[in-house]
Order: C-alpha cells, then sequence, then structure tokens
C-alpha cells in the first residue's frame, strides 16, 4: 500500500511536470504563423441482433431464462465528429466528440457526448494532449489484449465494468512512438461532481517489436472522500499483458489486480466487501481467410474475504461481408464458485449465488 501511494504520488508529480514541458513544446511549434485548414470527419459503428442468457435471477431462489433484441454486445453502437485544424509546424488544434447509443432504442443515455467531449493540440514531435471527457486508459489498452475484444463476454465481464467506460473532467496525453515504446497518462485533478468521484491518475506503457507487444497499466480511481472504497468503482487497477502473432495466429495474454481500501463498502456486485480481485486471462485470435476470423479465450477470477470466484469460457466469430458490414456471433458460460454471481455477460442479468450461466448473442455491424 505504501509503495502504491508513493508511485501516485509520483506520477502526479511527474505529470504536472510533463503538462508543463508539453505546453512549451507546443507553444513553441506554433510560434510561426501558418494557413488554417478545418478538417471534420463523420464517424461511427452500429450494431444490432439478438441475445439468449439462462438463469438470470428473478428474486432470492428463482431464476428464469432471458431472450432480449441485441444491442451491444459485440461493441458500442456509436457516432462522433474528429475535428482537426493545422496551425503549422506539425501542430493541430483537435476535437473529438463521441456518443453512444442502443439500436434497440435510440437513447444516448444521460449524456449526448457521453464517450468523448475533448478538446486540445496535437504535435508530430510532442504527442496529443487533450481535456475533457474521454474514454478510460484501461477501456481502449486492456481491449488490445483481451482475446474477445471487451465484448459483453470478455475480459470485462470479469472485471465488472472496472476496466471499461468514460472518464469525466480529466487531462489525456498520448505520447509519439518512442522507437519500440509509447506512452499514455491520464489524470482528474479534483472531484468530479457528476459521479461523485474523486481524483484519478493513470498510466499504460506500451512494447511493440515484430510479433510481440506488452503492456503494463495502472489505475486509481479515488472517492468523494479520496478514499478507496469500492472494488470497481473507487480502487486501483494493475493489468500486464500482450500479444505474440505467428502468421495468422495471435496469443492474447492477461493479468489483472484490482484493489480497494479496508473501508470498501458492500453492494451487488460485491456482497461480502472483497477488497481484492485478481483474474488471469488467456486465449486465441485465429485469421481463417480473408473475410472469417474466430477468437476464444477462458478467463478466471478470484476474490478475497470469501468473495469467491468464477471461471468464464469465451468463443466467438466475426465474417465480414465487406470492409464495412461484418457478421458477428458469440457464446460464453460461466461457472461460479462459492457465492460468487458473476455473469456470462456484462450487464445480461446476475445468476443466484454460485450458479453456472450461458449466454449467446449474434448480429450484425457496420462501420461508416
Amino acid at each position: 500500500m505504501a509503495l502504491a501511494r508513493m508511485i501516485g504520488s509520483d506520477m502526479f508529480s511527474t505529470l504536472k511536470n510533463t503538462a508543463a514541458a508539453l505546453m512549451a513544446g507546443f507553444a513553441l511549434a506554433a510560434a510561426s504563423p501558418a494557413i488554417a485548414q478545418n478538417n471534420v470527419i463523420i464517424y461511427g459503428r452500429i450494431a444490432g441482433g439478438f441475445d439468449y442468457i439462462s438463469k438470470v435471477a428473478t428474486d432470492n431462489t428463482k431464476d428464469a431464462t432471458m431472450s432480449r433484441y441485441g444491442s451491444n454486445q459485440w461493441g458500442t453502437s456509436l457516432w462522433g465528429l474528429r475535428i482537426k485544424e493545422e496551425l503549422g509546424n506539425g501542430l493541430s488544434a483537435v476535437v473529438n466528440l463521441e456518443s453512444a447509443f442502443s439500436t434497440g432504442t435510440g437513447d444516448t443515455g444521460n449524456a449526448l457526448w457521453g464517450r468523448y467531449s475533448v478538446i486540445g493540440l496535437s504535435s508530430n514531435s510532442y504527442g496529443t494532449l487533450v481535456m475533457g471527457r474521454a474514454m478510460a486508459i484501461p477501456d481502449g489498452e486492456v481491449y488490445a489484449i483481451d482475446p474477445m475484444g471487451m465484448q459483453a463476454t470478455s475480459a470485462a465481464t470479469l472485471h465488472n465494468n472496472r476496466a471499461w467506460g468514460p472518464r469525466s473532467r480529466v487531462i489525456t496525453y498520448n505520447s509519439p512512438d518512442l522507437g519500440d515504446v509509447s506512452f499514455r497518462v491520464q489524470a482528474r485533478l479534483n472531484k468530479d461532481q457528476d459521479a461523485p468521484l474523486g481524483r484519478l491518475l493513470a498510466g499504460v506503457v506500451t512494447y511493440s517489436s515484430g510479433p510481440l507487444m506488452l503492456k503494463g497499466l495502472y489505475e486509481e480511481v479515488r472517492d468523494a472522500q479520496d478514499e478507496f472504497n469500492s472494488l470497481y468503482t473507487a480502487s486501483r487497477l494493475y493489468v500486464v499483458g500482450g500479444t505474440y502473432q505467428i502468421d495468422d495466429l495471435k496469443i492474447l495474454y492477461g493479468y489483472s489486480m484490482i484493489q480497494s481500501g479496508a473501508g470498501t463498502v458492500a453492494d451487488p456486485d460485491n456482497p461480502v466487501a472483497s477488497t481484492k480481485q485478481k483474474t488471469g486471462w488467456i486465449g486465441l485470435n485465429y485469421r481463417v481467410n480473408s473475410h472469417l476470423s474466430t477468437i476464444g479465450g477462458i478467463y478466471r477470477a478470484s476474490r478475497n474475504k470469501g468473495g469467491g470466484g468464477a471461471t468464464l469460457a469465451a468463443i466467438g466469430v466475426n465474417y465480414s461481408l465487406s470492409p464495412k458490414t461484418m457478421l458477428y456471433a458469440a457464446a460464453g458460460t460461466v461457472a461460479n464458485r462459492a457465492n460468487a454471481a458473476f455473469t456470462s455477460e456484462l450487464g445480461g442479468g446476475r445468476p443466484l449465488p454460485g450458479t453456472n450461466q450461458r449466454n449467446i448473442y449474434a448480429g450484425v455491424l457496420q462501420w461508416f
């Protein structure tokens, strides 16, 4: 714990110094005048299909099968705007606005730009610095080492939302490539009145060379009292993992630890107030041909203080009808241990404690 506090303190200090140096670099890059040119891109993806989940708890003793419309199981339906203005000397002003929605209802949730609403500067030499609401660093970085690509049945399932989603009022910096290494940092330096959550600090380092890619990630999210009182909301997250490519076969592996404090509060996702969860996984992606890919992985989680654990097995196929249109299908089964009630599909409905659950979903997805 002392080491984690020291890491967090050092990272905050480093972030402040780095931000000052970056702003100086951005200012230097913009020193000479140039003719500005705007570039606006509209983009998005839309998914829809069907979803089947077994043994969803209906009360403390009963469960039932659930069949429903499947909206965002493969990945979130979204649309957005990217705006870029060239300022000269390799410097650009950048804006990204992005909204998630359900194709089943058209609902965008509470925020119009719920995924991204950022503005900042991007430099060919110094990287990109943006401010506003942005996706969490674990969201995209765990995606890169997850065999199921952070679908509804994936590493995200056993993480109970801890490793994905947006972060409000943050500063995010993405470095340029530094040889085989790159890094990203993200921070919220004060309370988020909407959550409410306190300070946030995250960082990831990526090494990529030839067929090998490795990642090391840390994120801490504090509560409004600056403590770690929830395993899946206000806690520390550590992740290491990577991929190895052999022709059309990719091996993906990872290990994570979520750790909260002594004051952790019990909730439906963590009924015995466990303060630590360890999760490991390994899986394969195989490109059969130019249209068809198969994916699959095994995930295992365990919690302390009698919180139980689970093993999740998942498999899926992706079939491209064109470069922008794809059919997808996936199936998963989770075996819960002790009093754990992990789902086989994130957001699919919790089973009774100690109960196994299965799910299948399929649909069509298009990018634009």
